[in-house]
């Protein structure tokens, strides 16, 4: 056969993608734009510090964006090493390690000339030189599944967090009622010593397991605190003997509610409006009536779940409802400042059913809850004027549910 006829059976085969070896490519819903994204969220997980990721991203954005799903060829980055320095401000001898680098780390594959030339020309099976990103493609599986799992760490770290800032103003509050009530309290100043140890801030906790061990320390103080409590207000002055304090606290039930704790700090009266008394003499959002049963009842079923999730005995308390309340704040949209504020304006109690009461909402017939975020902060500020009545929208939902039922 002539030379010229080879060299053109040669060419066809390379221009003809039914020759070619098929190359990985993005799953349909996937761009590029998702893979940057992904880069950038798992960094750390990867192994990439800040300069090898800006390394990596502008690697990424010098490639065509199609290359991504193009079966015939892979998506190569192959401007010159000088140029990528220069943009980066580094030097060659730099980029040159982190591109060593990465190729260690499974991110990238060099394929560069002997020389070290990179070049576009698409060679057999839609090779080309330069800094090739195939190896991404093949292990995306992987990546995705860190991403999720990476996903699933900081909510997590995100539901501790409003869990320890809640019981940290709960052991706050106990600590502040035992000096109201006994300033010598011999078990006062280490309280607030073990209290004021703690960190303001969560970002020294890097980890879930972390953050869960510092939740479990709040806790142990929260009992310690209300144990002392519960032992001042003993008739006998005294805690059962042989028995530590902490063995002796119980959660509170919600089958009748003390309205004096019900209600978070009291919100100044406007003297050109009467509060609402209900016609029950117990002044706005008496909750005295509620039960277990009835917030079963009323409750949605993602907050219903929750509950029989993490408290599948029938009793609920009001540290039961928060941490509910709280599992659903991400899957309603909510942000944690509009949570947090609802807690210091509403009250734990308040707060946590305000969030059952927008999420049984979403399935209302009439108007169906659409922000549940902006309604919650909606009912904070309508606290803050005095003209939340929270008790009578969950009456109101009870009758609702019954007649639907």
């Amino acid at each position: 056969m002539p030379a010229a006829l080879c060299l053109e059976n040669e060419e066809q085969k390379i221009m003809n993608p039914t020759t070619q070896k098929m190359h990985p490519v993005l799953p349909g819903g996937l761009t590029f734009s998702h893979v940057i994204e992904l880069v950038e969220r798992l960094a750390r997980q990867l192994g990439l510090g800040a300069a090898r990721r800006a390394v990596l991203l502008r690697l990424m954005r010098h490639t065509a964006p199609a290359d991504w799903h193009d079966p015939g060829r892979d998506p190569v980055c192959f401007r010159a090493q000088q140029d990528l320095a220069r943009e980066l401000d580094i030097s060659d001898r730099t980029l040159r390690l982190h591109e060593k680098g990465l190729e260690a780390l499974g991110l990238i594959q060099i394929d560069t000339a002997a020389n070290g030339r990179r070049s576009g020309r698409q060679l057999s099976g839609g090779r080309r030189l330069g800094i090739n990103f195939r190896p991404i493609l093949e292990n995306l599986g992987r990546l995705l599944a860190m991403d999720a799992a990476h996903k699933e760490e900081m909510h997590q770290l995100s539901v501790l967090r409003l869990e320890c800032s809640a019981a940290k103003r709960d052991v706050k509050r106990a600590i502040e009622r035992l000096s109201d009530e006994n300033a010598q309290h011999p078990a006062l100043p280490d309280l607030l010593r073990r209290f004021a140890s703690w960190p303001r801030r969560y970002a020294g906790f890097r980890c879930a397991d972390d953050l869960a061990r510092h939740l479990t320390e709040v806790n142990i103080l929260l009992a310690e605190a209300r144990a002392c409590l519960a032992c001042r207000r003993n008739t006998s002055g005294m805690a059962e003997a042989g028995l530590p304090a902490i063995a002796n606290t119980t959660p509170k039930i919600l089958e009748r509610i003390n309205a004096k704790e019900t209600v978070s700090r009291p919100v100044p009266a406007d003297p050109r409006k009467p509060r609402p008394d209900h016609g029950n003499g117990q002044g706005r959002d008496d909750l005295r009536w509620l039960t277990p049963e009835m917030v079963r009842e009323i409750a949605g079923p993602d907050f219903r779940f929750c509950l029989e999730a993490l408290f599948p005995t029938g009793e609920i308390s009001e540290r039961d409802l928060r941490s509910a309340a709280i599992m659903l704040l991400r899957d309603l949209g909510i942000t944690d400042s509009a949570w947090e504020a609802a807690l210091e304006q509403l009250g734990s109690l308040r707060a946590s059913l305000s969030v059952l009461l927008i999420d049984a909402n979403r399935a209302h017939p009439g108007a169906p809850t659409r922000s549940p975020g902006a309604l919650l902060r909606g009912f904070t500020a309508r606290d803050r004027r005095g003209e939340f009545n929270l008790a009578g929208a969950l009456k109101g939902l009870l009758r609702r549910k019954r007649v639907s039922a």
